[in-house]
């Protein structure tokens, strides 16, 4: 199934890039449902106001330029919290229980609205007019897992390795993730926290898959620092405090791109994962959460994900990223996670090898 997965969701001629679907890249609403979304954007304009959480932790810096954007185009106020997954998870969940929901949308990606979803915190997304132009293999994903009515799918993030080339030489660059248990990265890794629920645990699914349980062991003997503050730790290696950061979401890249550093792809390929957003079940601007749901799947919102080192999830887009960022997006895509329902399981499995 993975091989599938890789093969559906590949750059290089397939539907995320090269392919223009029978619907294209424009869209026009279902009869009857024009004067539907009108309303919608007439309610959220009376609203005025939309609250974002972003669990992606700034791994996807499109969100702030998508909130600057969509206030910009309907005059509604956007404020965006930046979080952990696993903070926007609880706070949801204690609002939402509470009575008193602050959070309009959230950021999430297959782990995060599984808890979210089984606990009833959250509504389904309903219909979006752009919804059509994702990705067929991106909208099967999900209702393979059973989360197609509670996320909407809007970007593929991938994950690399971001190494500091002051302390790097171009002969000890790893060119395989084998390569990180060389003696010389112990002690000189930062690790995205691989026993929470982000990029940290979306490579270990994917490696303890197509390496084993071993390499995970040896990786962890190799004493990498575990943290959850995935921006920060960019910025660590950036100043030469770590000599790499494992996994590296592309995302982040933008944020210290300049500084003495290095995105690579090891030839296995990138580890994966689809990210999107939810709705909670009660919230004060539910429309304005529809329309900007809705704005970011328009173009230049999708477009703006390529110069963010990011795959849009709207078909067809993809071949348009830039020259320099293109070949980062045609990496070959490596794993992902399991289903998330698996989800305990392999965050036991976690914590039991990163003390």
């Amino acid at each position: 199934m993975h091989g599938q997965i890789r093969v559906g969701l590949r750059l290089a001629g397939l539907v995320l890039i090269g392919t223009v679907m029978a619907y294209g890249l424009g869209w026009a609403a279902p009869a009857g449902r024009a004067a539907e979304w009108t309303g919608v954007v007439e309610a959220a304009k009376r609203e005025g106001r939309l609250v974002v959480y972003d669990a992606f932790g700034g791994a996807v810096p499109t969100v702030q330029y998508a909130a600057e954007r969509f206030e910009a185009t309907y005059g509604i106020k956007v404020e965006v919290a930046v979080m952990r997954a696993s903070e926007s998870i609880e706070r949801i969940r204690v609002e939402q229980r509470a009575g008193r929901p602050i959070a309009d949308l959230v950021t999430v990606g297959p782990s995060t609205v599984r808890p979210m979803m089984e606990e009833g915190v959250l509504r389904p997304i309903g219909f979006l007019p752009s919804a059509i132009r994702i990705s067929p293999q991106l909208r099967t994903k999900m209702e393979e897992w059973g989360l197609g009515q509670h996320m909407l799918t809007t970007l593929v993030q991938l994950y690399g390795i971001l190494i500091n080339t002051n302390l790097v030489r171009p002969d000890a660059e790893p060119r395989s993730w084998m390569d990180l248990l060389d003696s010389r990265w112990r002690g000189q890794m930062i690790m995205d926290d691989p026993r929470a629920p982000g990029g940290g645990y979306v490579f270990f699914a994917a490696a303890y898959k197509q390496l084993g349980r071993r390499y995970q062991e040896a990786l962890a003997e190799q004493r990498p620092f575990l943290t959850r503050a995935i921006a920060d730790a960019a910025t660590r290696v950036a100043r030469g405090e770590f000599a790499a950061m494992v996994p590296f979401a592309l995302g982040l890249y933008p944020r210290v791109r300049g500084g003495p550093v290095k995105l690579l792809t090891p030839r296995e390929g990138a580890p994966y994962v689809h990210l999107g957003l939810s709705f909670p079940a009660r919230s004060p601007h539910p429309n304005a959460a529809r329309l900007f749901a809705e704005f970011f799947l328009s173009r230049e919102i999708q477009l703006r994900l390529t110069q963010d080192y990011i795959l849009p999830a709207v078909a067809g887009l993809g071949a348009q990223a830039s020259e320099e960022v293109r070949p980062y997006l045609r990496a070959r895509l490596w794993d992902t996670i399991d289903d998330p329902r698996r989800d305990p399981e392999w965050l036991r499995r976690a914590a039991e090898i990163y003390r």
